[in-house]
């Protein structure tokens, strides 16, 4: 059975894809990118325009992408020289929106902060691996309707830092001038497309730091996401324990003050009567005021260490969580990979590795509140780190054997 590709209107035959079952559902942009089906699991086939240059940059991206690992970038689990719409890169499906369709539903401000925090992530993630992504813009930021987590997509343009593609890959709005100009570009021209993208999420704030970020000379603008993330960490970090000791031993010291100052007044009322019993009166008003002050700060305090108490548990809770999801799907997929007799069987195990590693991920991030994702997706991304390294290895290993 054929389907019809509405974006080219040309019917595509699964059996001419190498693995004899793809099923192209829908093209999802650009008539370049298609939703497929393989084996019952949704995938995105990414082609090429077909030119010798197209081609070799689907290439670049897939060799780039593959040796990569983050929670916020889209698996990649193959290249396919032939697929039902020619060569391919073969990746996790995002059920997502773009960030500018996200924006309209106008969520409130710590989402907006949470996933541009993640998105810094990713980028510092990046530019720590040498790369330059080349082409940030909202149509490549997706957030996934299952999680709310972010998913960068298209390294179509991305190469490294000293080598970047000096080619457009998007709207000119997110370009860097030295982009544009095709000039040398390194990790600072992603800082610029980062501060206008940064001026989209949070209209009318942070002008000084997108300012700084869209200079038109990159040594200005902040020179990584990390000292970008730092700088906007200032300006919202919640006033939590250290703030409330703080300022109980002020009012505290206020207190004392008035108190020695309404002991004074008292010694010398006898000799000014009405007025300074006025004025003590006044004071032990004060006094008591300030009293109630340091009380409902002191409450405030306990509670907040209740709450940190709280959070600790449910980080621990979580961290558990994972390394049991680790426990059971590392051993499933080497017993898969065993298992596997050919090429295809072997990859279909990494694919379900990596479906169980995404559904782990969202639901141990949906378990714990806003507060500890970030903890928790840092301890994903530890993981995942020094785990899926040797395991891409033994499917290569495993896959060279079965072809021998």
């Amino acid at each position: 059975m054929s389907v019809l590709v509405s974006e080219t209107m040309r019917e595509i035959t699964p059996a001419l894809d190498y693995g004899g079952s793809y099923v192209i559902l829908s093209t999802i942009r650009e008539g370049r990118v298609f939703l497929a089906q393989k084996a019952g699991k949704r995938l995105v086939l990414k082609t090429s325009d077909g030119s010798a240059a197209g081609i070799d940059r689907l290439k670049r991206e897939y060799e780039l992408s593959v040796g990569l690992s983050h929670p916020s970038l889209p698996f990649v689990f193959t290249y396919e020289e032939e697929s039902p719409v020619g060569p391919c890169i073969v990746r996790e499906f995002v059920d997502g929106q773009a960030l500018c369709e996200w924006l309209a539903g106008k969520p409130s401000a710590a989402p907006r902060r949470r996933l541009f925090s993640e998105l810094l992530g990713v980028i510092g993630y990046l530019h720590g691996k040498g790369v330059v992504h080349n082409d940030l813009k909202p149509e490549n930021i997706l957030v996934s309707r299952t999680s709310g987590t972010l998913k960068l997509i298209d390294l179509g343009y991305a190469d490294g830092d000293c080598f970047a593609e000096k080619a457009i890959g998007g709207t000119r709005r997110y370009s860097s001038p030295e982009l544009l100009a095709g000039a040398h570009v390194d990790a600072r021209s992603d800082i610029y497309s980062l501060g206008i993208i940064l001026g989209e999420v949070f209209p009318g704030r942070y002008g000084r730091v997108v300012r700084r970020c869209t200079q038109a000379d990159p040594s200005k603008r902040y020179q990584s996401a990390e000292a970008l993330q730092k700088v906007l960490d200032g300006y919202h970090r919640p006033l939590r324990i250290a703030l409330f000791v703080a300022l109980a031993s002020v009012v505290s010291g206020l207190v004392a003050w008035q108190q020695k100052t309404l002991e004074d007044v008292r010694s010398a009322s006898s000799a000014q009567h009405l007025s300074d019993e006025r004025t003590v009166d006044s004071l032990e008003r004060v006094v008591g005021s300030m009293a109630g002050t340091v009380d409902s700060l002191s409450s405030a305090l306990d509670s907040l260490k209740s709450e940190q108490s709280k959070h600790d548990a449910m980080l621990t809770d979580a961290k558990a969580t994972i390394d049991k999801g680790y426990a059971r799907i590392i051993p499933k997929y080497n017993l898969a990979l065993r298992n596997a007799r050919t090429p295809e069987e072997a990859n279909a195990a990494w694919a379900t590795l990596a479906e169980d590693y995404t559904r782990m991920n969202e639901e141990t991030i949906s378990m714990v509140p806003e507060p500890l994702r970030g903890s928790v997706r840092e301890y994903l991304l530890d993981r995942y780190n020094n785990a899926f390294p040797s395991l891409y290895n033994s499917l290569i290993e495993r896959i060279q054997e079965l072809s021998r």
